[in-house]
């Protein structure tokens, strides 16, 4: 068994057997994009559901792209058919990190549809105005640049910031493509992705890092000639952030039929996404605000007021220095204050009914006073999407320790070893 596979993979590809391209009817590709619905989650999905999500955390990049991914386009010079490159929709690549969220039952490891451009040019895979469809290729993304989105989502706008300035060698605030490509492998180098890819090659198509993607071709024009400033690409950062958050968002509006609107048990759960905290403890939190938000007191929240905590949020070390300072001056962290600091750092203003959501979430002694510390740690990790997170199961640590007890066991003894 490979290092990067789970022993739940056969029951996985016993459950859900591979479907071909050629075996769907028609010819005509559809965007794989299950409507999601609330329903009891039996045994079987429940396995599945583990499975994938222990995939998530400790899978190489390659084969999370190659699981998650459900699209291939086959080479029209290769007359086979067996020459093609995988690309994944934005759908794919918002579940490929999406805890709890199952992969469509018709698709899983290396099992793609095939889809010609060219045959329909008119199929978007995005909405127009998302930064994926402005990638190229009706929203559709390669391995390149699921590398480097994943890389833009576990990495600060400050370190980006740090990185321009750096390799902007002629001082003129702006990086062209070979200073580019030197902060991009410098970023994804210190990253939990980065640090876990490694080039795969299969008998039909290769998982590597190419030159020419569709980002490189986005920043700096397809003649590669553009350059392109810090502030421009920060402003990239924060598009890819708030079109995933809009796809998460309209995900849960569509579970619920709330027309626009999301529970408040629902905004706490898209909250505490990658939390890490113990589900007992997180059950209980969301029993506190469903019991305060039932009934007349359920108003619902709609995207504006959810896409301003978020922006906030992208601010949470600013905000939380700020916590900080007030805390050392004794004041208490209640809703004004919380509100207040959110103008003084980010200028966007915070509605009344988001603020008492997030207080009653983070209210362990139900005191009416924000618990800071926890929603400050929970919140960075959630901005990271817990891709922070060492992708290690421990077995190659153990193994280093024992060849390593080995070797000192071997030096100190007097004894020869036969």
């Amino acid at each position: 068994m490979k290092p990067c596979e789970l022993p739940e993979a056969r029951l996985i590809g016993n459950l859900f057997p591979k479907m071909d391209a050629s075996e769907s009817s028609g010819g005509e590709v559809e965007e794989v994009k299950e409507k999601p619905k609330k329903k009891k989650i039996g045994f079987r999905e429940r396995r599945i559901i583990e499975y994938e999500d222990r995939l998530r955390l400790y899978s190489t990049p390659d084969k999370i792209f190659r699981y998650f991914a459900t699209l291939k386009i086959i080479d029209p010079n290769d007359e086979s058919g067996r020459v093609f490159e995988v690309f994944m929709t934005p759908e794919d690549f918002l579940r490929s990190f999406t805890p709890g969220v199952m992969q469509p039952r018709r698709w899983g490891l290396d099992s793609f549809k095939a889809y010609n451009p060219e045959k329909h040019k008119r199929h978007k895979f995005s909405d127009t105005n998302s930064i994926f469809y402005k990638l190229g290729e009706n929203g559709l993304i390669n391995f390149s640049d699921y590398l480097f989105l994943m890389t833009l989502l576990s990495t600060s706008h400050a370190d980006f910031a740090l990185a321009f300035k750096i390799f902007d060698v002629d001082g003129n605030g702006a990086l062209d493509k070979e200073e580019f490509t030197k902060v991009q492998q410098l970023i994804m180098s210190q990253t939990t992705v980065g640090q876990r890819h490694r080039d795969h090659v299969t008998p039909n198509t290769s998982f590597r890092v190419e030159t020419n993607s569709a980002l490189e071709a986005y920043f700096f024009g397809k003649d590669g000639k553009g350059s392109l400033s810090s502030e421009n690409f920060i402003e990239f950062q924060e598009r890819l952030h708030h079109d995933i958050l809009k796809m998460e968002f309209e995900r849960r509006d569509a579970m619920e039929n709330s027309d626009g609107l999301i529970t408040e048990e629902s905004f706490a759960q898209l909250l505490l996404l990658h939390a890490q905290i113990g589900e007992k403890k997180q059950k209980h939190m969301l029993k506190r605000v469903k019991r305060k938000f039932k009934g007349e007191n359920g108003k619902g929240i709609n995207f504006e007021e959810t896409k301003a905590f978020f922006e906030v949020l992208y601010h949470i070390d600013d905000v939380d220095i700020a916590l900080h300072f007030h805390k050392m001056a004794g004041m208490p962290i209640d809703a004004k204050l919380l509100k207040r600091v959110a103008i003084k750092v980010t200028g966007i203003p915070l509605s009344d009914h988001v603020v008492d959501v997030v207080i009653t979430l983070f209210d362990d002694n139900l005191d009416g006073m924000l618990s800071n510390e926890e929603m400050i740690a929970v919140m960075r990790r959630r901005m990271r999407r817990g891709l922070e997170r060492p992708r290690d199961t421990g077995l190659f640590r153990l193994f280093d320790a024992v060849l390593e007890c080995g070797k000192r066991a071997y030096h100190a003894s007097p004894l020869p070893f036969y």
